[in-house]
């Protein structure tokens, strides 16, 4: 009876010893991991930010090649996430009689400057004129205005002062958003609003506002926003989408996907795979940026939207 007794003793002994082994081995290869998804991670980053710099690089030179051939009006834009170049002409006739050309002269740039594995996508600028007009303008006001107003904030020591402007063409006002509380400061708006005047015939009202905690925290996050579009979009086959809210609380990230959560589908492993790399996304970026940390949730949305995490 002793001996049976010591011997199922030791039977769970040794089988307790074991799931001890096998529990601290899984933590090895745990801890293995997240070190592995680190370094692709950080690995991808700098891949995507050269490749960033190839984009600039390829749109500069194309677009002064194309110029000095007499094709001054060709928009360019590039999708990372589907890995498309998109060309924009004016209308049909040259597209149709210039296409060959003008595909040759964006295929050899880009392997000039390194850009492989992309298509390119023709198309035709919007052909409302009005509106297109009433853009330009738009665009050539805030030009106007923000070099007046860097001007004015230099002139009066706010040369290092982040801000962003924006245009009412309709009340017309002119709002210009910092980091700083300028409350009550209406003479720098007055001063502003006359340079304006003064300099290119528009009369509008200037306001100064602090940016509010969201915006702030909303800008702080963008390139937050744009690394988890880069990485998870390269990394992913499933990935379809990005969004993210600020409200309701917490912060909510939000990655769409195709996968099909269905109960003869193990879709499990793949969810939490996408929800692991996006959380170290989130991790290290905010190191490297050296923001402060807010409560964030991670959502994994289905084909049809529904949550499945």
């Amino acid at each position: 009876m002793k001996k049976v007794v010591i011997g199922i003793v030791l039977i769970v002994f040794i089988f307790g010893s074991a799931l001890a082994f096998l529990s601290n081995s899984d933590g090895l290869n745990i801890a293995k991991s997240d070190k592995q998804i680190e370094s692709e991670i950080v690995k991808s980053m700098e891949e995507t930010k050269n490749e960033n710099e190839n984009i600039e690089k390829l749109f500069t030179r194309s677009l002064k090649e194309l110029k000095d051939k007499g094709f001054e009006e060709i928009g360019l834009s590039y999708s990372h996430e589907e890995r498309i170049l998109f060309a924009q002409v004016n209308d049909t006739d040259t597209l149709e009689d210039n296409k060959g050309e003008i595909k040759e002269i964006l295929v050899r740039i880009a392997k000039e400057v390194g850009i492989n594995g992309f298509n390119i996508k023709f198309g035709i600028v919007d052909k409302d004129n009005t509106r297109n007009q009433e853009d330009k303008k738009l665009i050539e006001s805030m030009h106007k205005v923000s070099n007046v107003v860097s001007d004015v904030l230099k002139d009066n020591n706010y040369s290092n002062l982040s801000y962003s402007i924006s245009i009412n063409p309709n009340d017309e006002i002119i709002v210009i958003r910092t980091d700083v509380d300028f409350g009550g400061n209406g003479e720098l708006e007055k001063l502003i609003s006359n340079s304006i005047l003064s300099k290119t015939n528009m009369n509008y009202k200037v306001e100064i506002k602090k940016r509010s905690d969201s915006e702030l925290r909303e800008q702080e996050w963008q390139p937050i926003f744009a690394a988890i579009r880069d990485e998870t979009s390269k990394k992913f086959n499933e990935y379809r989408g990005f969004a993210h809210s600020f409200h309701p609380q917490p912060l909510q990230i939000i990655i769409k996907t195709k996968i099909n959560d269905s109960w003869f589908t193990n879709s499990e492993i793949k969810v939490k795979e996408i929800e692991n790399y996006v959380d170290k996304i989130i991790e290290l970026k905010i190191e490297a940026l050296s923001i402060k940390e807010i409560p964030y949730e991670i959502i994994i949305r289905e084909k049809n939207n529904k949550k499945i995490n």
